[in-house]
């Protein structure tokens, strides 16, 4: 039998922007608005074509292995039963 656990968490925050080209936008002009072969469009535009890439495989894993994965269950917590405390201001006789 064949076990995988699996557990991806990316918490990374990138907020760059290209210095000569400060309007550019990856997401909404692509490569064909990069302005004079600029280095550093260029590698915000592949940062932002290898999160989709992520994102993508992310989604494609997750669609793949869902019918075969066990959801896991939570524990049933037994413990002895606790006694109620009398309501405030009675006093025992």
């Amino acid at each position: 039998m064949f076990q995988f656990n699996y557990k991806l968490k990316v918490a990374e925050r990138v907020k760059a922007k290209c210095e000569r080209h400060p309007r550019y936008n990856p997401e909404r002009e692509g490569r064909g608005g990069i302005k004079g072969g600029c280095s550093t469009c260029f590698s915000l535009f592949d940062l932002h074509q290898a999160r989709l890439s992520l994102d993508a495989a992310h989604r494609e894993f997750l669609r793949r292995a869902t019918p075969w994965s066990q959801l896991r269950q939570p524990r049933n917590r037994t413990s002895a039963p606790k006694q109620k405390d009398p309501p405030f201001g009675s006093q025992p006789l």
